[in-house]
């Protein structure tokens, strides 16, 4: 059972400062949440922090629900446990040709090419090429989303979607922290990560509800472990 979880933040604590500022305590965090042996063939721990106002939410989805009380004593408030609710149900619900609004946080990425070595892992930058990027993988992510300014498409597909459909780019940043190398067997002391990241909106068109089923459980993109790839769906207003 998918399930996907809600969290209130309180940055006024240190331990809720530290956790929204620090993307390598926020995984450790979530991962701890979850037992070590979880399968994550069909569901992957993801999580994602958004801010609505006053509001700081973190959304974390699971394979199982998480266990969250130590977010909530670190960072939270007692009166607002987290709150879980069985994700699959409501991805059974999908079928070809809904729309929803949608928001993701991504790591916009590619793959830059040098004659006989492996490519280069590079960040997309700009907001046009990380909504290019976007746009390249809707189709295998199960969804469709309204034609770039300067993409090739019909006038009756662009006669489909209303301005306010179009995907934008709110957010862009980089995330920097340190992670220690004898994590990862490359010797001792500490390595810098950074990690490009942006924030979408927009409205999208199910046009594979499996596909988009696997995209809501697995992520989108690279980074899934660091608040990347977890995409949200949300009715039309």
């Amino acid at each position: 059972m998918t399930t996907l979880t809600r969290i209130l933040l309180n940055p006024q604590t240190r331990g809720g400062r530290k956790l929204m500022t620090d993307p390598q305590s926020m995984h450790a965090a979530v991962r701890s949440a979850f037992p070590p042996d979880i399968d994550e063939s069909n569901t992957r721990v993801l999580w994602r922090l958004d801010h609505r106002e006053h509001e700081h939410i973190l959304y974390i989805v699971g394979p199982e629900k998480p266990s969250c009380g130590h977010i909530v004593e670190q960072a939270g408030w007692d009166t607002r446990p987290a709150q879980s609710a069985d994700y699959t149900r409501f991805q059974d619900t999908l079928v070809r040709g809904q729309r929803w609004r949608f928001e993701l946080v991504a790591n916009p990425t590619y793959s830059e090419w040098t004659q006989g070595k492996r490519g280069k892992v590079k960040a997309h930058v700009s907001a046009a090429h990380q909504l290019g990027w976007l746009h390249k993988r809707a189709g295998a992510a199960g969804f469709a989303l309204a034609p770039l300014d300067d993409a090739p498409a019909s006038d009756e597909e662009r006669a489909r979607w209303s301005p306010h459909d179009a995907p934008q780019v709110y957010e862009r940043w980089t995330d920097t922290f340190y992670r220690d190398k004898t994590q990862r067997g490359k010797g001792t002391g500490q390595r810098p990560v950074r990690i490009a990241k942006a924030r979408f909106a927009g409205t999208l068109e199910v046009t594979d509800a499996e596909a988009l089923r696997k995209t809501l459980s697995l992520g989108i993109g690279r980074a899934r472990g660091y608040g990347c790839g977890l995409l949200t769906l949300a009715r039309m207003s």
